[in-house]
């Protein structure tokens, strides 16, 4: 058991609750939809990140301090610049979805409702096992955590708090908002918020921008991934639906 320095990054899916609330007759098709834009998210986690946990909606990931603060330096840069790679591919994944599939259920109609916000933060945790998985814990670990909940008006957003603005702002673009929640036990929470809307349209214009080849590579890849989950799921659902029909 060792306490050492950290960069905790939660990846969550605005709107997941509703989203699966208004669709319970399709609950598998809804989850399997869910399911696709993380692993579109986690295509570009790597090292220096560690997957802790995949909590429903969110994707729970953090950086541990390596031997030496030059190696430090690299990593908050890396990991700074690979921020706006999760936006990227979770926003392709919700276009090409939408733009290669035929169905017309209600999972598939609503998924452009579907948003994402990251939570960024940079502190201390303790790290250890149980029954032999690594964990993280420690009163930073549960601040990001409670970041989650907060007054911020968007579904699609990237909070840093103070302490991973002053670390990671360097080597990331766009503007930034001052920000403030306070929660209990923590007091006041400054941190800094940067909108998505111009980076939103931007990713968004880039899957029409696709030349015909690269288009049909990524349609077929996803009518793969298609044929692989949605299909047996579907037929699971029909065999076995959630709520009677006549």
């Amino acid at each position: 058991m060792q306490q050492d320095k950290l960069i905790v990054i939660l990846a969550d899916i605005s709107g997941y609750t509703r989203f699966m609330l208004e669709n319970r007759t399709s609950a598998v098709h809804g989850q399997l939809c869910i399911n696709s834009l993380i692993e579109a998210i986690l295509e570009h986690v790597n090292i220096p990140l560690t997957l802790q946990e995949i909590e429903g909606d969110a994707v729970f990931l953090y950086a541990r301090h390596p031997d030496t603060e030059a190696n430090w330096a690299t990593m908050v840069q890396e990991i700074s610049e690979k921020l706006d790679k999760f936006f990227e591919a979770f926003i392709a994944q919700l276009g090409l979805t939408a733009e290669s599939t035929p169905c017309g259920c209600a999972i598939c109609r609503n998924g452009d409702k579907l948003g994402l916000k990251i939570i960024v933060h940079a502190g201390e945790a303790v790290f250890h096992e149980v029954a032999g998985r690594p964990q993280v814990s420690g009163p930073d670990v549960i601040l990001a955590h409670r970041l989650l909940k907060n007054s911020v008006d968007s579904n699609e957003y990237l909070l840093l708090t103070e302490n991973a603005f002053q670390l990671m702002a360097a080597h990331i673009e766009g503007k930034f908002e001052a920000h403030e929640e306070s929660y209990e036990g923590f007091d006041r929470v400054r941190a800094h918020v940067r909108f998505l809307d111009g980076e939103v349209l931007a990713a968004r214009d880039a899957v029409y921008q696709l030349n015909d080849n690269e288009r049909q590579e990524a349609v077929d890849s996803y009518l793969g991934w298609v044929e692989r989950h949605i299909k047996p799921a579907a037929v699971q659902q029909m065999r076995s639906p959630i709520r009677g029909f006549s």
